[in-house]
């Protein structure tokens, strides 16, 4: 599930993404200086690059940057699909082993990772997956080896600890489905 950066900017200039059409070269330059969702995501495909070559240590170098530039911590062995929108880059985590699908979008203080160990809990904590064209936002936190449909929005600041299936809209804490399409 390699991301691109095509990918992002052609979900970045369609009809659903932030803007409309082509913006000019000022339109652009203004977008790639100015929205740190947008830097962050790019910022995450330059350093994801060199985490698959072997360069782990930079790579995790250039994560913290990331976190200390655009509010974003996202793991550079995190599996983001191409179209990926960090509307408001501030306070989301993005783990090691979480995969997400296609044309994502993601507010701030979004979690997704896995469950630690604890005296609570042993074994392998397992990562989120998270399927294409699904909409998460403000505060929601998905924990452990779950997997959210695509075509599915998870309402604001819920909890999210088993798996939802597609074309859902799920709410809460912890998170109950409240409709099906």
């Amino acid at each position: 599930m390699e991301g691109n950066l095509k990918g992002d900017i052609n979900q970045l200039f369609s009809k659903h993404g932030t803007l409309s059409g082509k913006p000019g070269i000022w339109g652009t330059i203004r977008i790639l200086l100015v929205k740190p969702g947008v830097q962050a995501v790019l910022a995450y495909r330059f350093y994801h690059k060199l985490y698959k070559w072997r360069l782990k240590l930079i790579a995790e170098f250039l994560c913290r940057l990331n976190f200390f530039f655009n509010g974003a911590e996202i793991d550079p062995g995190a599996e983001i699909g191409p179209g990926c929108r960090i509307w408001h880059s501030s306070g989301v985590v993005i783990g090691r082993g979480v995969a997400i699908g296609r044309n994502v979008s993601i507010f701030s203080n979004v979690v997704l990772g896995g469950l630690g160990h604890s005296i609570f809990h042993h074994g392998d904590p397992g990562y989120p997956e998270i399927g294409d064209n699904v909409n998460l936002y403000t505060g929601v936190t998905v924990l452990g080896p779950v997997k959210i449909g695509s075509n599915t929005t998870i309402g604001a600041h819920s909890l999210v600890l088993k798996s939802i299936p597609e074309n859902s809209l799920a709410v809460g804490n912890p998170a109950k489905v409240i409709r099906q399409l």
